[in-house]
């Protein structure tokens, strides 16, 4: 093991230089026997060297075999099955992320998507008419719940014309009634009082003639209402089409059955609407009769009156008779009227919110329609959607910026999923892997600085990452470590040697490895005493080819002896010279 020692002038060496002189120069001038005897013991001693044990730290480096491979490096893989159109792209190229590497034919994945597209525009334009559809759908419901409340507020006022039109007949024969009473007492008093009934048979008669005015008002209204001038005039022109037809010569015989049967729907939609019109006249027409009726027997009563004056006992005989028929037209009436308000008061309610739910259901129905179409039209654009997708698969470009590896295509082959078409590496970080023991994998962390020599040219690198599990093959952790510098000496696959600090201790003293014995495998060192070597057992842990570090049994204020002597033994007397080594001497590979 190779040295730098200095050595200084010490004054053991010079009593034993001085020594060797004066016996010398004493031998030849005759020394006495007591200075030869001195003599003799100092020469007897042990020479030694001797050092003062450092404290500081040890780290010990390991070396391993690693190999080279791109931190990124991904295979480009069709996803279709086409031929290849072109392929420009060649082994050791620098393409960018993105980049186009080659094309495959698109016709199938073109006619899909036209295909798909074709169908979406179908799906839009169904749900632009179940849009309309559903316009349409709310404008009739609106229509259908106008038309009912009108309905019903017409029903209600006819309800209450009708009414009305009945409390006057029953007030008039009432009125009719008491005239007939008073005619009858009156029959019994002066002829004076015959003037009296016959001015109130005259205002009797002016009310009777209101009600007929009031009862034609009504029937004119009904008229109106119920279409009955029209019908009769669609009736008779119908009439007058069908004749036209049968005197009219048509050039085929088909032509004339043709022309009679739409003359005949006309003519048999006429006659059904002049019948519904004059069903619904009839109540009207009846009570136009009935106000005539009793305008008549007012003119009757008043010519009776007339009359009466001379003949008071027939009138009044007639009279009670007349009072009889009033009575029992009385009662009929009122029976009439019971029926009709009956009639009239029965709940039309529930067959109107029938007619409202009854369109309600078609607004829903149409929105529903719209619904669906929406869903197919959303169900179209994913088809679009998918068959672009596809369409991009046909282009194959660069995920990541690096350097062509290798090119498993060219134009007119034919790619197909599952064969890588190209391998790129992004080579501006290079990975080394190495394998070590389950005993250095503790001493390793992540981020820690290693060497990593490739044909002698040294790169600096980090450890990314340490495996957690042991390759089967070598039976070792894999560790990861990135070079964040490479450059072309570092190709994928190649084989490196790595450096990196494993076992360390810090604060233990250093001593030199040589300076150390061992009894049994006990560890001990020679420290000196004055002129004496003693013996001092020791407990030691790491070491490299020159340094050792010394856990207990030595301190710093010791002289450790270094040099090694066969006569050296514990109680030896020693000659000691000092010797003090260059700076780090003894731990070469000591932390910085």
């Amino acid at each position: 093991m190779r040295r730098q020692y200095i050595i200084g002038a010490k004054k053991a060496v010079s009593v034993l230089l001085v020594t060797a002189c004066l016996s010398t120069s004493l031998t030849g001038c005759g020394q006495t026997a007591e200075a030869a005897e001195a003599e003799e013991e100092e020469s007897d001693a042990i020479p030694v060297e001797v050092q003062m044990p450092k404290a500081g730290s040890l780290t010990l480096k390991n070396e391993f075999v690693g190999t080279v491979s791109p931190q990124e490096s991904v295979y480009v893989v069709p996803l279709v099955s086409a031929e290849v159109l072109s392929a420009d792209i060649n082994v050791g190229d620098t393409v960018t992320a993105g980049q186009e590497l080659c094309k495959l034919d698109t016709e199938a994945a073109e006619l899909q998507l036209a295909s798909a597209q074709a169908q979406y525009n179908s799906a839009a334009a169904g749900v632009q008419a179940a849009e309309v559809g559903y316009e349409i759908a709310q404008a009739q419901y609106d229509s259908t719940v106008a038309q009912l409340d009108v309905q019903n507020e017409q029903t209600q006022r006819q309800k209450e014309l009708t009414m009305y039109q009945m409390q006057m007949q029953i007030d008039g024969i009432n009125n009719g009634i008491r005239d007939i009473n008073d005619q009858i007492a009156d029959l019994d008093e002066d002829r004076e009082d015959l003037k009296e009934q016959k001015s109130d048979l005259k205002d009797a008669r002016k009310q009777a003639d209101q009600y007929v005015d009031l009862a034609q008002a009504d029937y004119n209204a009904a008229a109106a209402a119920y279409g009955y001038p029209e019908a009769q005039r669609n009736y008779q022109a119908s009439i007058a089409q069908m004749n036209m037809v049968e005197a009219t010569e048509y050039s085929t015989e088909d032509e004339y059955k043709k022309a009679k049967e739409d003359a005949q729907k006309e003519l048999d939609a006429a006659k059904t609407a002049l019948a519904t019109a004059e069903a619904n006249m009839k109540p009207h027409q009846a009570n136009l009769q009935a106000a005539q009726s009793a305008a008549s027997q007012m003119d009757s009563a008043y010519e009776q009156v007339k009359d009466g004056i001379e003949q008071i006992d027939d009138g009044k005989a007639k009279l009670e008779e007349s009072l009889s028929d009033t009575y029992q037209s009385l009662g009929q009436t009122e029976t009439v009227k019971n029926l009709t308000e009956a009639q009239l008061n029965v709940n039309t309610q529930p067959v109107q919110e029938a007619g409202k739910r009854t369109a309600a259901l078609g607004v829903d129905s149409a929105a529903a329609q719209v619904n669906s179409a929406k869903v197919g039209a959303a169900g179209a654009k994913v088809g679009i959607d998918s068959a672009e997708y596809q369409l991009d698969m046909y282009t194959l470009t660069s995920p990541i910026d690096g350097v062509i590896e290798a090119v498993n295509v060219k134009a007119h082959d034919f790619a197909s999923p599952g064969n890588p078409a190209f391998v790129i590496s992004n080579k501006n970080t290079m990975t080394v892997t190495f394998g070590v023991s389950e005993g250095i994998r503790g001493t390793l962390k992540v981020g820690q600085k290693i060497e990593v020599d490739r044909n002698g040219k040294i790169y600096s690198a980090a450890i990314t990452e340490i495996g957690s599990m042991i390759d089967q093959t070598t039976g070792l952790f894999m560790v990861k470590s990135c070079v964040s510098t490479p450059d072309e000496s570092l190709l994928t696959g190649s084989t490196v040697k790595v450096t990196a600090d494993t076992y360390s201790k810090s604060d233990v003293l250093l001593i030199p490895y040589d300076a150390v014995y061992y009894d049994d495998s006990q560890p001990y060192v020679y420290v000196a005493e004055g002129d004496t070597a003693k013996r001092r057992d020791i407990e030691t842990d790491i070491f490299d080819e020159q340094t050792i570090t010394v856990v207990s049994g030595l301190t710093v204020e010791d002289s450790l002896i270094t040099s090694w002597s066969a006569n050296l033994r514990d109680g030896a007397v020693i000659a000691a010279q000092e010797v003090q080594e260059p700076e780090g001497d003894l731990a070469p590979a000591a932390e910085e």
